[in-house]
């Protein structure tokens, strides 16, 4: 693998780009956002961001003035704070698509304290499972489908109770992969949604056109058909501030966000990916398939701010990233779906990538050349 020479992603991460120093694009992104460059005027965009507020005011919607997605993360929590700041009337919405945790569930339920009104959606189970099984079995990828729905139920629910307005989280392409062409999108549209959302193309029309399931029950899992020709307007809210995990969390934590008193499996921060089991197994696929996992990229996020060096994330994601699974993902998610534990680990192992991953004399698998450039 080849990493970039400012932080430590490899070329093998999807969409990932390099330029001729060997920089790779989410790196050269994060420059742009930078005020020391000619490049984002964040007072200007905050400004933009407040006439979008004012004007959906004045609209004096029936039910609510805002649709803002969440989880009961730092990310999520610091939106709804926001929106509440201006005095609107809040429609958080959770998609419950996997196997919730404690502290997840009290972070969550913070939003409602918050001030907003919170809407949980548990799809129907027998469907959901099916779909969790195919991303996991056909595709490495047990999220492949709840991903869809996550980005696609808020929408449904702004339709549905005529709210003007969505706030979304972060542009992904721009933020995590500097993608060209991206350069931090305002609104999400379905071309965006069937490319990051739905990973090019493996949405709610291709499981029902390949794995026979009526795309009637899939609809809630893919783009509302007409949300783009509405008068609803729906932003990521990257575009209008500095996305920074740091400061989600400086702010989230004055609500009573709770993070866990130790790493989370996986990577070296205490404070993400800890609200659901399932995206643990997504994790680690993603360390078997592309060769670096959440470690990274949390280390690569830190190098860009400023808060370590490339040598010492180097460290941390040797000491981090190919943390092998517990029990206590393990056993929960093979419950869920009714797997045993020795046909869990052959659907892992159908997904290691043999150019990457190499055996030692006693058969342990390890990256070949692991940062070692």
């Amino acid at each position: 693998m080849k990493y970039c020479k400012k932080c430590i992603m490899p070329d093998t991460k999807p969409y990932i780009t390099f330029n001729s120093s060997g920089v790779c694009s989410a790196c050269l992104a994060h420059e742009s956002k930078q005020k020391s460059t000619a490049g984002i005027d964040w007072n200007a965009r905050k400004d933009e961001f407040e006439a979008i507020i004012q004007k959906t005011l004045k609209q004096k919607a029936p039910n609510y003035d805002v649709v803002v997605p969440v989880s009961g993360g730092k990310d999520s929590i610091t939106q709804v704070h926001r929106a509440l700041q201006y005095g609107m009337r809040v429609l958080a919405v959770n998609v419950d698509y996997g196997i919730k945790t404690e502290v997840g569930m009290h972070n969550l339920n913070l939003v409602a304290e918050m001030g907003a009104n919170l809407l949980i959606y548990r799809p129907e189970q027998r469907l959901h499972k099916r779909l969790i099984k195919i991303g996991f079995e056909d595709f490495g990828d047990p999220d492949l489908l709840s991903h869809t729905l996550l980005h696609a139920y808020p929408l449904w629910a702004a339709l549905k109770f005529e709210v003007p307005l969505v706030l979304l989280g972060e542009d992904s392409s721009f933020e995590y992969s500097g993608e060209k062409g991206s350069g931090g999108k305002k609104h999400i549209t379905r071309e965006w949604f069937s490319r990051y959302a739905a990973n090019s193309g493996y949405d709610a029309k291709f499981v029902a056109k390949n794995y026979g399931i009526p795309f009637e029950s899939l609809r809630f899992y893919d783009f509302p058909d007409g949300f783009e020709k509405s008068s609803i307007i729906a932003v990521f809210m990257s575009h209008y501030f500095y996305w920074d995990s740091e400061e989600h969390l400086r702010i989230a934590k004055k609500y009573g966000f709770k993070t866990l008193d130790r790493n989370r499996e996986g990577t070296y921060r205490n404070y993400v990916g800890i609200d659901e089991k399932i995206n643990r197994i997504h994790q680690y696929m993603k360390v078997l398939k592309f060769g670096y996992g959440r470690a990274t990229d949390h280390a690569c996020e830190d190098i860009r701010n400023g808060r370590i060096t490339r040598n010492k994330a180097k460290e941390l994601v040797r000491q981090y990233d190919t943390d092998e699974l517990s029990d206590y993902y393990v056993d929960d998610f093979i419950k869920y779906l009714g797997y045993t534990k020795k046909k869990f680990y052959s659907i892992l192992e159908k997904f290691r990538n043999k150019t990457i991953w190499k055996k030692t004399g006693d058969g342990n698998w390890y990256i070949q050349e692991y940062l070692e450039e």
